[in-house]
């Protein structure tokens, strides 16, 4: 399948405007990919519409491809897998990937060539870096459901991606985590500038009476004061 419903470029706008941190605090907690999925750059932030790809463990067959389908501003999103013994991303998939105006590139597998692309500044997320290349050879698919670090990705997903990793907010959520992911964002600024004007974050969170009703086995829910 090389055509697929792309949420709105201004949705993906506002989106990018956000941190990952925010955005899976919105779909409490949720979204978010395992830890081991880490950019190999520091202060990046992207958000793109998901083009998934399922490979065979260790192939790049179905990745070459994928970025010749791919339209700009689009986010690859690999399942490899988990496999980290052979790399399915290198220097080259990645000056191909500039080359078409991919935004990033989601891999749950293994890459190499990392110098090369910290040199190339480019945003380039996996699990592990190797030295082995991968084959080509085996038939993969593309635009179809996957999974990707411990979430479920499904072509459209609106995918976000920064220094502290991966968050993916189905497409058909969008408008609504984004709103709510707003006002969480706008709630941290506030909270900000209270800690500029000399209070501590328990004071802001009123953390007393917080452990008094934990202390009394009620539920209890951090509010800013």
């Amino acid at each position: 399948m090389t055509n697929f419903k792309r949420p709105p470029k201004e949705l993906v706008g506002e989106f990018r405007r956000l941190f990952t941190g925010c955005v899976s605090d919105a779909m409490n907690k949720g979204g978010a990919m395992c830890s081991a999925i880490k950019p190999l750059i520091e202060q990046v932030k992207v958000a793109g519409p998901a083009l998934t790809v399922w490979t065979y463990p260790g192939d790049i067959t179905t990745l070459v491809k994928a970025i010749d389908i791919a339209q700009k501003g689009d986010i690859l999103v690999v399942d490899g897998r988990g496999f980290t013994e052979a790399a399915i991303w290198g220097e080259l998939l990645t000056r191909s990937a500039i080359l078409r105006g991919i935004e990033a590139v989601i891999i749950d597998g293994a890459v190499r060539d990392t110098t090369d692309i910290r040199k190339l500044r480019y945003p380039v997320f996996a699990r592990a870096a190797v030295p082995c290349d991968g084959t080509m050879g085996f038939l993969g698919n593309i635009n179809v459901p996957i999974q990707c670090g411990g979430i479920q990705v499904n072509p459209g997903d609106v995918v976000l991606g920064d220094d502290d990793g991966v968050v993916v907010v189905p497409q058909g959520q969008a408008k609504e985590v984004l709103e709510y992911a707003k006002n969480i964002a706008e709630a941290e600024v506030k909270i900000k500038d209270l800690i500029e004007k000399g209070k501590t974050v328990g004071e802001i969170l009123n953390i007393d009476k917080v452990l008094e009703e934990l202390a009394k086995k009620k539920p209890a829910q951090l509010e800013v004061k």
